[in-house]
């Protein structure tokens, strides 16, 4: 049963809902589909134009959604995120239809932001949801349904005010709880839920996130949907535009209008948005014409658009802007994928991740609107890889296949990116079993004292009652999770090695990360606190008696 046949059925069993009111939406009302039904246009035209006369009560300043963009299509076909999910979107064509579209679209959109919210809660931040009772909104939207047909009277406008200060409450007690849901929190939910969600589910996020006051979180968690919404990805990890350029602009000037979305630039700012949609078009041209990884690293570059979109603020939300801003997205992150992967070919895995371990990920993912680690992306690249050669072996081979070797060497090129070094890749992986074992055993045992010399000199140094019998890992409160690579206990000291995300954090940031740790060793069992940088620079430490944070 999807999202708006439980509200119906609620509102039925709760004697909130007349079986008449059923036929008074349409049959496009019953859908399969798990979340909002394929069929059933959630548009929000303009709202009625609350009297003036309505007693005693402050009326909310609802922007028409014809104002919004007055060269939005009238209607649209979307089929996004490469789904066969057809989504319709079309203009109110009388008074009352347009009432009622933006009642049902408003608390369907709401219902959706709430289960995906809840699951965030759930599975990312591991806590119980504090889900919000919808009681009182489906009362309301009864209540105005009651008198939808009748446009002019009272009760119409005073029933349309009290839907909309309940939705306005549900909204403001949703934003309160995405505040503590990370940008990188809803990018691991969205590309790891089962099963996926669905292009309506999506779109009601980008319509919360579109609609929410501005504030740098939201920004990133919009460019995230929105970016997702119009692409898809393909089989060597990169992603696929799903529309032209022009085609996106029209789409997104839709959306807008269906979401009543309020501009937040005026008329004056047009030099600004076209400066910052040109802006857009010559980072990603910079990312496409570098030939190796090193320029990328050496100019900064993804700090560089991350910033960029910080600086332009509000003027993201531009049509032309967020169309680049897809554009550019989808590009960096496949230069990122075609770079790492070339990379990879010619160095190797292990090398490539030693020599650029040093990249901050969430930067890199910030800055590409998708979730891009070097550790996950090198797996999958070789994964893709050895899945390919084992489909090679496979092949028996047969005299004069010619066309067969044609076409083993096409499919092959879109992995080798190195002419210098074909096939280095597939040499080193192959080669392992042809290793003499003694070899082999000793490169292991090398390794092993590697790593246990690493760890005795990061943390038993000059520390004659440490003992390895009292180290553990322990795991630190998800809120810091993302700045914290490694920490573990000795005795009562706390050791914390930092993710390269320190470096670029203001001193308050680095105090509050500090000052947090310290205080989970109450329950954790520490009473000190050791900050180390990935260079393994102690850069901060905690204790009854000391705070201090390198600045």
């Amino acid at each position: 049963m999807n999202v708006f046949e439980d509200l119906v059925v609620e509102l039925k069993e709760e004697n909130l809902l007349e079986d008449t009111f059923l036929d008074a939406l349409g049959e496009n009302a019953a859908s399969g589909s798990p979340t909002l039904p394929e069929q059933i246009d959630v548009s929000i035209p303009p709202p009625s134009a609350l009297a003036d006369d309505v007693p005693d009560v402050p009326v909310p300043q609802f922007e028409p959604a014809r104002r919004i963009d007055d060269d939005a299509p009238e209607s649209a076909d979307l089929q996004l995120m490469g789904s066969d999910e057809t989504i319709e979107f079309r203009r109110a064509t009388s008074e009352k239809e347009f009432f009622k579209k933006r009642a049902n679209g408003e608390v369907l959109s709401m219902q959706m932001v709430e289960h995906v919210i809840s699951a965030i809660e759930r599975e990312q931040l591991k806590m119980v949801p504090r889900s919000f009772d919808e009681l009182d909104v489906k009362k309301a939207l009864h209540s105005f349904l009651q008198v939808a047909e009748d446009t002019t009277t009272d009760a119409h406008k005073q029933s349309e005010f009290a839907l909309m200060q309940e939705i306005e409450s549900w909204c403001s007690a949703l934003a309160i709880r995405d505040k503590d849901v990370s940008v990188s929190a809803l990018r691991r939910y969205c590309e790891t839920c089962r099963p996926k969600l669905s292009s309506q589910a999506m779109l009601a996020l980008a319509r919360f996130y579109r609609n929410l006051p501005y504030s740098e979180p939201v920004r990133g968690k919009f460019d995230y949907i929105i970016t997702r919404l119009f692409s898809r990805g393909v089989n060597d990890e990169t992603r696929k535009l799903l529309f032209s350029e022009a085609e996106m602009l029209g789409h997104i000037k839709t959306l807008y209008a269906d979401w009543s979305s309020i501009p937040l630039y005026t008329a004056d700012d047009e030099s600004k948005i076209q400066l910052a949609a040109a802006s857009f078009k010559e980072l990603s041209l910079e990312a496409q014409t570098a030939e190796r990884f090193d320029d990328l690293i050496k100019s900064d570059f993804f700090n560089r658009i991350r910033l960029f979109k910080e600086s332009i603020a509000e003027i993201f939300y531009a049509p032309m802007v967020t169309v680049a801003a897809i554009e550019c997205n989808i590009h960096v992150g496949n230069v990122f994928v075609q770079l790492i992967d070339r990379e990879r070919m010619s160095a190797g895995a292990a090398s490539t991740h030693d020599k650029y371990g040093f990249i901050d990920d969430q930067a890199v993912s910030e800055a590409t609107g998708r979730t891009l680690e070097l550790t996950g992306l090198l797996r999958q690249l070789t994964d893709r890889e050895e899945s390919f050669e084992d489909y090679e072996e496979e092949v028996e081979p047969v005299e004069d296949a010619e066309p067969v070797n044609v076409v083993k060497e096409e499919t092959r090129s879109t992995f080798t990116y190195s002419e210098s070094a074909p096939g280095l890749g597939t040499k080193l992986s192959k080669g392992v079993f042809g290793i003499n074992i003694w070899l082999l055993i000793g490169g292991f045992v090398l390794i092993g004292v590697s790593v246990g010399l690493w760890v005795w000199a990061n943390y038993y140094v000059g520390d004659e009652q440490a003992s390895t019998s009292n180290v553990r890992t322990v795991q630190i409160d998800q809120k810091y999770r993302d700045n914290i690579k490694v920490a573990r206990l000795s005795g009562d000291i706390l050791f914390v090695v930092l993710q390269p995300t320190w470096e670029t954090m203001t001193k308050e940031r680095r105090e509050e990360l500090l000052k947090g740790i310290y205080q989970e060793g109450a329950q954790g069992g520490w009473t000190s606190v050791e900050l180390m940088n990935s260079q393994g620079k102690t850069v901060g430490f905690a204790s009854p008696t000391k705070f201090d944070v390198d600045q």
